[in-house]
């Protein structure tokens, strides 16, 4: 994988961890979801977007596990279709972007995906769409549908490399 994005990553969980949020979630849009922020990074609304990571309040997922949740439960699926809803509103983020946001404050739970990952499993961008897709990973993992997931992350996280090196960035993986 790119060593440079693979910094940005663990930079951005570093900062994250130190209590830098903002600034952390900033460089991990600027860089992991730089084509669709760059053009907002002018008018990205920094101050509504820092309230609405409070509003968010997906504190609630910090000691859950992908794994473990039950997406069929109506108060996790309320909670994630708040989160995603509010973040995916933002110009510059977007749903690719929303997904990135939760992932980062929520390593162990959410995953990420991008249009390559969205299409090839024939996902909708909507909030719904957002928690079918989940379900669908964690169905596929229950099944052991992914082969060679690395095993030195979370499973979230490990998921989300799979789904890079086999549909958005194969190349990268050669």
């Amino acid at each position: 994988m790119e060593e440079v994005r693979n910094k940005v990553y663990e930079w951005t969980l570093d900062l994250i961890k130190e209590g830098k949020t903002l600034q952390g979630l900033v460089l991990m849009l600027s860089t992991w979801n730089f084509a669709y922020f760059r053009y907002h990074i002018r008018d990205f609304n920094l101050t509504g977007f820092e309230k609405a990571l409070k509003e968010c309040n997906l504190n609630y997922f910090k000691n859950k596990k992908f794994e473990e949740i039950n997406f069929d439960d109506k108060e996790i699926q309320d909670r994630i279709a708040m989160a995603y809803s509010t973040l995916s509103s933002f110009k510059g983020i977007k749903f690719v972007g929303a997904s990135k946001v939760m992932h980062f404050l929520c390593p162990n739970v959410f995953i990420m995906w991008d249009g390559k990952i969205i299409k090839k499993y024939g996902a909708k961008t909507s909030p719904a769409g957002y928690i079918a897709f989940m379900k669908r990973m964690q169905e596929m993992y229950k099944k052991g549908m992914f082969d060679g997931l690395d095993k030195t992350t979370s499973l979230a996280r490990a998921i989300d490399i799979y789904n890079m090196k086999n549909y958005s960035m194969p190349d990268v993986f050669k």
